[in-house]
């Protein structure tokens, strides 16, 4: 009678500890690659138009406006502009005597991607704020109104002289459909002043009326 041979149990354990170690760095890698959009701080009723032009999202400095008439700037979240945010601090906090502190301009950076809307001798105060009270804080807007004291000038002014006479790449208006026009005239006015000719306005997308050129234009685009 022939004896069977015995097949050694093997043990099951693999170390995963090798696998976890590469897990935690692609998620590290990816949370650290993504682009949250930064919260806004108002909300606009854009006018409707049919263009399709995609909206620009590096080397944005942007000028908003609701219907109270509170006009707010922004800029894009990447490298040019959180570097043109800092040199607009840094040259404001000069030409006005604000005294701003590196951890003030810091502030002034992370809060310009959602938005700032105060008068420039408010400014060191408001970047006092924390980030829940930046949140809840009702901004009052960049003062415009009176021709005599527009301070979107200053602003802008600060921008272009700290990038040398240069202007980003991406200037839009985001306007809110219900703001009265002497505010978005005093807007333009003090783009005029700062020699900004050419600017991108922000709208909401609407359907194409049937038959126009430009419908025939999008239905050759498609096939």
């Amino acid at each position: 009678m022939s004896k069977l041979n015995k097949i050694a149990k093997k043990s099951t354990w693999v170390d995963m500890t090798a696998f976890v170690d590469v897990s935690f760095l692609i998620l590290t890698f990816f949370m650290l690659a993504t682009k949250f959009k930064p919260p806004e701080v108002v909300k606009i009723e854009n006018p409707k138009s049919v263009s399709s032009d995609k909206v620009a999202d590096k080397d944005v400095f942007k000028v908003t406006f609701d219907n109270e008439g509170r006009v707010f700037i922004s800029f894009s979240a990447d490298k040019e502009g959180r570097e043109n945010a800092q040199l607009t601090a840094e040259v404001l906090g000069r030409q006005k005597g604000l005294n701003l502190s590196p951890a003030e301009i810091s502030t002034f950076i992370k809060f310009s991607a959602g938005g700032i809307g105060v008068p420039v001798g408010q400014l060191k105060s408001f970047l006092a704020l924390s980030d829940e009270d930046y949140k809840k804080f009702k901004q009052p807007g960049i003062p415009v109104a009176d021709t005599l004291n527009n301070q979107l000038n200053d602003y802008l002014n600060a921008l272009i002289t700290g990038k040398g006479g240069k202007k980003p790449a991406n200037i839009m208006l985001n306007g809110d459909n219900a703001t009265k026009y002497p505010y978005f005239k005093n807007v333009l006015t003090a783009f005029k002043k700062n020699g900004i000719f050419s600017f991108k306005l922000i709208t909401a997308m609407e359907g194409v009326p049937v038959g126009t050129p430009l419908y025939q234009k999008h239905n050759a685009e498609a096939k």
